[in-house]
């Protein structure tokens, strides 16, 4: 039977532990940035929701006060 390199057993462990985790890290700031670019365009589309609404608001208010304008 060998004898076991106990040290050497550890340092390749530690040396395989470094680098699983260095993976692990990639998949999670990969994963964060798709998350990111996905909650930027909800964000973008929910901006331009809104202001289509307020552009409709504000464009109906106008025309309303031009007609009371002419009214009078």
């Amino acid at each position: 039977m060998l004898p076991l390199d106990i040290v050497a057993i550890e340092q390749q462990a530690r040396r395989l532990r470094a680098v699983e985790l260095q993976r692990i890290q990639g998949v999670v700031l990969e994963h964060l940035f798709q998350y990111g670019q996905s909650l930027i365009a909800s964000l973008r589309s929910g901006a331009a929701e809104i202001g289509s609404a307020l552009r409709t608001l504000f464009h109906t208010h106008h025309h309303r006060t031009d007609r009371i304008r002419h009214c009078d």
